[in-house]
This record gives C-alpha cells, structure tokens and sequence, in this order.
C-alpha cells in the first residue's frame, strides 16, 4: 500500500469559484453605460434650470424712443424739431430663471444682482407701482423744469418736507430718522423744500432752530430744538444735515404738458423729457439735427441724478444710431464701457445738458426768457 501523498497549501480550502467565459460586451456599450445617467442628470438639470426661479435680477439693454412724439404741448406752442432726444429703458427681469442668470453671468452687456440688493423686501408687484410712481413724479417734474427754464410761472406745493436720510455724527442725527417730516422751522410753515433750505439760510452754524416734526407713521407732531452744523468746506454755511424731498409734491402749471410714457416705469427718463419739452416748445432745434441718447433722473431744482443700469442703455443707445450720450457725471464711466464709439458727456445740470447740445449746434443756449415757447 503505498502511503498518502503530503498535502499542498495551494490545494487547501474550497473549490475555485467557477469561470465566467462569457464575451465581455462591446466598449461603445460600457460607455453608455457611464455616460447615459450623467447624460440624464444633466437633462433634468437644463430642464429644472430653465423653469425654476432664482433670487436674482437680470438687467439687459432695452429700447431707445425719441421724447419729442410722446410730448403734447398746446398747438399754438408746438414747434417741429430736427433730430430727436431720446429717452433709453433697461430690460428688467425679477427672480429669472437660473438659465436666463446663468446668461445674464456670460453675456459682457448683461448684468445680474441679487433681488434684495435692487428692492429690499419688496415683492414684485410693490416694485412696480414704485416704478409706476417715480415714473408719474419724473414726468411731472421734468415739464416745471421745462417751463422754468422758459420763465414760465409754475405753482409748487406740498405737504411737508420729508427726510430721506439722517446723515451720522451730527446734532441732529439723535433726533430726527428717515421718514420724518418737517413742517416748520421756528414757527414758518415748510410746506416745500425750497422753503426748508430758505429757513436754514436765515442762521449761522451753531445757532438752535425749532422744528416741527411730524414723525414717521404718526398724526400727530412734536417739536425738536436742535443747533445747527456747518457745511463741510465752508466756514458759515448752515445745514441741518439731512437728505430731503417734498411730501406730495404737485405743480401748477400754466398749461397742459402731456408726457405719454407708455409701459416704463422709474424715474431715469426725467432729463429726457425736460429736454423733449424744451425742444416741443421753442423753434428750431435743441440737438443741432442730431440723434442724442439722454438718461438720468430731474430734481426740481435743475439737478440732474443717477439712475443705474447704465451700462445697459449705453448699449440700447448704441444700436438706436445716437451720436451723443448724456449721462449724470457717477455714472459716466460705466456708460463708456459700453459706448464703444458714441461720445459720452456727463452733465450735472440741465444747463450742463443745453450746453453740451449747444456743442453739436443746438439752440439751447439761445431760448431766451420769458415765453420763449410763444
């Protein structure tokens, strides 16, 4: 009998597990089977993202329209003009989808903000009445400009002087907040702005004056006893400190100016119509023949302000065919990034715009005073 053979360690332990012959499957198969569930994320991902709303605002370069059709002066005072002032808009589109940010981030002419940076907590709807109103306001403002500058009379009224801001580290920054209004100073009535900073003139820096105070959601009011500060740069220039704008602000004029400003809102096209006025009410011509492309909001005061989304309008201008941009002097830098060609001028005032018309052979220099118009 012949003896057990040694055993091997690579024979111990259980069976090898039987061998998979089958042909593995093609390589274009395998892939599929890698690509084919990103391939369907990224589906759904461009489906989701071109329906779901993002917390964002997409500003986008809008349209250019000449003043001087939209304006109905009487007929006896039209005048027909060459050229044209033209008012610019911005295409503004609130919580977009995250495709159309997403294009507004790629575009170099397209910007895009979050919502609350641009209106707070307003919703959609309470954005457009604010834009509705500035709009109706900027209109308003623009024909007593015009009609100013033409030596028109124009009746101004108010309700009260309402404090947009408090400037910090003054006397009065205690005792007054934003969306108080002053009624009277030292007894005078302050129904309008122009009143306000007539009674401040009246005193030196350090002097106390009484304010009558209607405060922010209140009827009733209170008085505040508060010394005057310096301007800065100045040694005797009186100010109060803070940023004002007549409550309900109305105007009488001597006649009806029509302004027909369609679906847009806000308050940039102020400076536009103030010149389109002008232009509707004296003869010959305000630009000179040409076409100029004109943004930025009217004080009642002559005083032209920012309106933002210039970048944008410079490009809607661009494309209108305008030789000539004006825009408020904060904002000149954005509107050249964008001009490509066009001139740019920044003007501070409405005298600042006639004068840079003047430049192109307008006449705006030349309208005269009073009833210029007639």
């Amino acid at each position: 009998m012949l003896p057990a053979p040694a055993s091997r360690p690579d024979l111990d332990g259980p069976p090898p597990p039987p061998v998979d012959d089958r042909p593995l499957p093609p390589r274009r198969t395998r892939v599929w089977w890698v690509l084919g569930p990103l391939l369907g994320l990224c589906t759904i991902g461009i489906v989701l993202a071109s329906f779901v709303r993002a917390p964002y605002v997409v500003f986008a370069p809008g349209s250019s329209r000449a003043t001087e059709p939209l304006i109905t002066v009487p007929k006896d005072k039209t005048h027909r003009s060459d050229g044209s002032v033209m008012f610019l808009t911005v295409s503004v589109v609130s919580h977009p989808t995250y495709m159309q940010a997403l294009w507004g981030w790629i575009r170099s002419d397209i910007d895009v903000f979050p919502y609350k940076a641009i209106y707070g907590n307003q919703t959609n709807d309470q954005s457009r009445a604010q834009d509705r109103n500035d709009m109706n306001q900027s209109k308003l403002v623009a024909a007593k400009v015009a009609l100013d500058e033409l030596g028109y009379p124009v009746k101004v009224r108010g309700t009260g002087v309402l404090l947009q801001a408090v400037e910090p580290g003054l006397p009065v920054t205690p005792l007054l907040k934003a969306g108080d209004t002053i009624v009277a100073i030292d007894g005078s009535p302050t129904l309008v702005d122009d009143q306000m900073v007539a009674a401040i003139a009246k005193h030196r820096p350090g002097q106390v004056v009484t304010l009558t105070v209607e405060p922010k959601g209140s009827r009733g009011s209170r008085m505040v006893r508060v010394a005057l500060s310096t301007r800065p740069g100045t040694k005797d220039t009186p100010i109060l400190g803070v940023q004002i704008q007549t409550r309900d602000l109305r105007f009488t004029l001597p006649f009806k100016v029509g302004i027909d400003s369609g679906q847009v809102g806000g308050p940039s096209a102020g400076l536009a119509f103030t010149l389109g006025v002008l232009d509707q009410l004296t003869p010959g011509s305000l630009t000179g023949g040409h076409k100029v492309a004109v943004t930025g909001a009217m004080s009642a005061d002559g005083q032209v302000e920012p309106v933002g989304g210039v970048r944008q309008k410079a490009v809607a201008a661009r494309h209108a065919g305008a030789e000539l941009m004006l825009v408020p002097p904060d904002e000149y830098e954005d509107a050249r990034s964008t001009a490509g060609s066009m001139k740019v001028v920044k003007v501070s005032t409405l005298h600042d715009a006639l004068v840079a018309l003047a430049k192109l052979g307008g006449n705006g220099l030349e309208l005269g005073k009073p009833g210029a118009g007639t």
